[in-house]
């Protein structure tokens, strides 16, 4: 008779993705070793999810966001954030209320992004046209499907699809698209039963075995248990359901802010394409391990958080043809920047995590004097526009930078007039 249920609560503290030493790849002393509890039999097996234990490695499956396992403790709240602030822009604004076409490129390059980012998630590529007047970017919501239109059908384009398991209780384990689908669920017209497409990535509903489940999980390196804090936790501790932790909702996910630098560092320190699960986690950790021996500030040493304000936050922090430093050097830029330089001067084989090297986990070379159409010249770009705003210098509307957004919505919430948004 299976044990399943006295595993299913046992203190399973493997280490993260199946790791030795976070300094390397030597094996850690202080790592838990996972030990079975004196448990009693159990007179019946518990119950499985049934929906899904036929599915095969490949299968696309239409889900609800609330039947979708964490298999991490933490995200990068300001990458949440970033999509959040831009997702929502405000119908009312008045920026451009007397000029309708400028007022409806500005929605279509906010409210609009929400759709395209949906479609290009859920396989459906992007959206089929954008808005044509202010009464459709009104009125168009994701959980009214008729309200918008994908240029393919949802799930037929596969190559972006966040990935599942399928565990040992039949459930659904993500191991891809933790922020995607916190920032659906957060979204007013998201939530936990928006529906949304995955693909099945392996199915290990056949071990029967939470324990078994849980070894396999982290000899692929399909769980990273580490907290917020990069602290080791236990399979027990991971949440309940994607999204921020929540006084009104328990079993959210906390907040890890190396993973949030990471996450800007895109395209100026690393690329994104191809990576390893959990990829940005392990620059994170490489970032911790720096800063705790010197080689960098930490984050306390800038100005990220309240309560700085939005604009000391928000000052731009540059790289130059040659690649000196220029502009804020305590800003939140300034810490991308920082970190972008110390992950970029790597070599790509220096390990950054275990056996995983700077080149596997996408590591960009910076050159002095680079060409401007070269990878160098990209990252420089992305880097200055990161604190953006969105008014160009003649009035019009313009994408701004992600850190923009990010910071806004965190002081601010959601756009509108008369907030520190500043319209």
């Amino acid at each position: 008779m299976l044990r399943t249920l006295g595993i299913a609560l046992l203190p399973l503290a493997l280490a993260a993705c199946d790791s030795g030493s976070s300094t390397g790849g030597n094996p850690n002393p202080d790592t838990p070793v996972v030990t079975p509890p004196v448990t009693e039999e159990p007179d019946t097996e518990p119950a499985r999810n049934a929906a899904y234990l036929d599915t095969k490695a490949g299968d696309i499956i239409k889900v609800r966001i609330e039947e979708l396992h964490p298999t991490q403790a933490a995200i990068g709240y300001d990458q949440v954030y970033y999509k959040l602030g831009r997702w929502q822009g405000d119908i009312k604004r008045s920026t451009w209320a007397k000029d309708p076409k400028q007022q409806l490129d500005y929605l279509n390059r906010t409210i609009g992004k929400k759709f395209d980012d949906y479609c290009e998630d859920m396989g459906g590529t992007e959206r089929a046209e954008k808005f044509l007047s202010i009464e459709e970017a009104q009125t168009a919501r994701l959980d009214q499907p008729t309200s918008y239109l994908c240029k393919d059908a949802l799930g037929s384009q596969t190559a972006n699809l966040k990935t599942v398991v399928v565990g040992w209780d039949g459930n659904l384990y993500l191991t891809d698209g933790h922020h995607t689908f916190s920032s659906l669920r957060e979204i007013h017209d998201g939530g936990p039963k928006l529906p949304v497409w995955v693909k099945v990535s392996a199915n290990y509903s056949d071990l029967h075995d939470a324990r078994a489940f849980w070894e396999r999980m982290s000899k692929e390196k399909l769980v990273w248990l580490r907290d917020g804090q990069n602290q080791a936790i236990s399979v027990e501790q991971l949440p309940t359901r994607v999204g921020l932790a929540s006084k009104e909702e328990a079993g959210g996910m906390q907040e890890d802010r190396y993973r949030s630098l990471v996450y800007f560092t895109r395209d100026i320190a690393y690329n994104n394409g191809d990576l390893p699960e959990y990829a940005e986690f392990l620059w994170g950790d490489w970032l911790r391990r720096q800063a705790a021996a010197d080689q960098m500030p930490s984050l306390d040493q800038y100005m990220m958080v309240p309560p700085a304000t939005p604009t000391q936050i928000l000052a731009a922090s540059t790289l130059n043809k040659t690649l000196k430093p220029g502009g804020s050097d305590d800003s939140y830029a300034a810490a991308v920047r920082d970190a972008s330089l110390k992950m970029t001067a790597l070599q790509d084989t220096d390990l950054v995590f275990e056996d995983r090297d700077a080149a596997a986990l996408g590591r960009i070379v910076l050159e002095a004097d680079a060409a401007s159409d070269s990878a160098t010249k990209t990252a420089r770009d992305t880097l200055e526009e990161l604190p953006r705003h969105d008014v160009k210098s003649d009035g019009s509307p313009r994408g701004a930078g992600k850190l923009w957004f990010a910071v806004n919505y965190r002081n601010c919430g959601k756009p509108a007039e008369g907030t520190c948004w500043g319209w």
